[in-house]
């Protein structure tokens, strides 16, 4: 059976976020999830190594967020009950990164902080990144690998380290 034929009998690969796939890594991902049952309650592909608990509570504006979850393998997604997850339009990630709006309260391992993340538009958070609860990023935001974000920053800035901090303002020209 030709490409062509596969591509007219199974609609959702002409989705304007899988065509760029090959059709092998889209058969896999969607065995993992539809025979084999792995988050099967999300209602598009995503890459068999991702980890997401509460995907109910993302919010997310633009299809280049759903094209993510399929690229970007090893993510790891929690998005406690009374809690949300709000990804912005054209925002983009790499491998392995870690978006939590929960964290243990100091001194007892049994209790939760919770507070939502909010992550604006065009952001790229780079490999092995980690955004923890309560954490808001602004529009134009570069995440640098294996950055720890502990609090919120403004649009138009590159941030990196542990616990992360500003490295660069981006002008507007720069966007």
């Amino acid at each position: 059976m030709s490409l062509g034929l596969l591509r007219n009998y199974f609609k959702w690969i002409n989705r304007p976020y899988y065509v760029r796939y090959k059709l092998g890594y889209l058969f896999v991902c969607w065995f993992f999830q539809r025979v084999l049952r792995i988050h099967s309650e999300i209602p598009f592909l995503i890459h068999f190594t991702n980890k997401v608990q509460g995907f109910e509570r993302i919010e997310m504006e633009d299809e280049v967020v759903k094209a993510n979850f399929l690229s970007s393998g090893g993510t790891y997604i929690t998005v406690f009950d009374g809690t949300t997850l709000k990804i912005g339009k054209g925002t983009i990630w790499a491998y392995n990164i870690c978006i939590q709006t929960g964290n243990h309260k100091p001194g007892s391992l049994s209790e939760y902080d919770v507070a939502s993340v909010e992550i604006g538009s065009n952001c790229w958070i780079g490999n092995g990144a980690a955004i923890l609860a309560g954490v808001t990023l602004g529009n134009n935001v570069i995440v640098g690998a294996n950055a720890v974000v502990t609090k919120s920053f403004p649009d138009n800035v590159i941030i990196g380290g542990v616990p992360a901090t500003i490295i660069k303002e981006i002008s507007d020209r720069e966007v």
